[in-house]
């Protein structure tokens, strides 16, 4: 991320959903959610898995996977 204004991404698969205050892109990892003002993807190759999204951006949000910290050793001992 350059200055909160350009941000790079790699291992994209699909852009699920984009407007000027939310992109929600789905990648190799998971979900990922950009909060922010005037964004825009600036640039999407999804042969290789790259898109650049421009705009003002205020938050990266990685929603917990199904299973979560439950499903490892620690999780389950912390109930």
């Amino acid at each position: 991320m350059n200055n909160r204004e350009i941000l790079s991404l790699t291992g994209v698969l699909k852009v699920q959903s984009f407007d000027p205050k939310e992109i929600l892109i789905e990648t190799v990892q998971g979900m990922l959610t950009i909060k922010g003002d005037k964004l825009g993807i600036k640039h999407l190759d999804l042969k290789e898995g790259l898109v650049e999204v421009e705009g003002f951006v205020e938050g990266l949000i990685y929603p917990r996977q199904a299973g979560g910290s439950r499903g490892n050793l620690w999780g389950r001992i912390f109930r």
